[in-house]
């Protein structure tokens, strides 16, 4: 596949396209994580087995009739991936952006740090980076943002700091806005589904809906992810098993595909991007 004209793709920002930035405001992907307090077994005995739960009991009573979730194990790791964005199918070879991401999980904190770099023609039009910071905790819940920062190229840096105690974010332009338990900034997303997969795998069946509170600009937004199903991802290190999960687009939103590995991976080993006009970037593992 040709590349489109140069103005064209400069004005999609494969950059932004390719983490799903294409709107200004709201980053499209989602039932909400539970808190850990949620993932607590209850107190309260439920009805014996096989019963169902009694219509009029007050909610609290027919909440603890439910399972409660399993709770998310994180092991302390740390490493380094890199991943090369193509424009089109990754056999075509159009390569226009390299991306690196670092992660550090440990006990009781996290960061994350990714930066774009765009190569080829498109470095004429895109020569700064896109760099991405998220730091946070970690619970049984998993990962919980506690700051996000995105800067591209020149242009003045996006932040965005949750606060648990009042269950709200502030944005880096001042604005506030409800915080729900289990909300993900762009960076942490790809990674807390990893690891709500490898700890609730029955959550994850073809067909099933994940959603997720995203922070956007300024926004707060849920986002749904229906799992497609298993798949085999060719990367230079080998193919991957991976399952495919897939957040639709909506409007002039772009649809999101993304490759959670079936190992103990916690980074994703592709995702794509596919906007309403066909194009698309995808974003495949190169090395690790």
């Amino acid at each position: 596949e040709a590349l489109p004209p140069v103005a064209s793709l400069a004005d999609s920002d494969p950059f932004g396209a390719m983490l799903g930035l294409a709107q200004d405001d709201a980053l499209p992907i989602g039932p909400t994580q539970a808190t850990e307090a949620d993932t607590a077994p209850s107190a309260q005995a439920g009805p014996p087995a096989g019963a169902a739960p009694d219509a009029g009991a007050a909610p609290d009573a027919a909440q603890a009739a439910l399972p409660a979730e399993a709770p998310i194990v994180v092991a302390p790791q740390s490493g380094a991936v890199r991943y090369r964005v193509h424009y089109g199918d990754p056999v075509d070879g159009n390569v226009v952006a390299t991306l690196e991401q670092s992660f550090e999980i440990g006990t009781h904190h996290y960061r994350l740090h990714s930066e774009g770099r765009a190569k080829g023609l498109v470095s004429w039009f895109y020569r700064g980076s896109l760099v991405q910071d998220s730091v946070g905790t970690v619970s049984t819940a998993g990962l919980a943002p506690s700051s996000y920062r995105e800067q591209r190229g020149d242009r003045a840096p996006r932040s965005a700091t949750i606060d648990p105690a009042h269950g709200e974010v502030v944005f880096g332009s001042g604005q506030r806005r409800q915080a729900p338990p289990g909300v993900q900034d762009r960076l942490s997303v790809a990674v807390q589904l990893a690891l709500m997969r490898q700890a609730r795998p029955q959550q994850f069946e073809p067909g099933a809906t994940i959603r997720l509170p995203m922070l956007g600009n300024s926004s707060v937004e849920p986002v749904d992810w229906i799992v497609i199903g298993e798949e085999t991802v060719a990367t230079d290190a080998g193919t991957v098993r991976a399952l495919r999960l897939q957040r639709p687009g909506v409007g002039d939103d772009p649809a999101i595909d993304l490759w959670l590995a079936l190992d103990a991976r916690i980074v994703p080993v592709r995702m794509r991007v596919t906007e309403p006009t066909g194009r698309a970037l995808d974003q495949v593992l190169a090395s690790q």
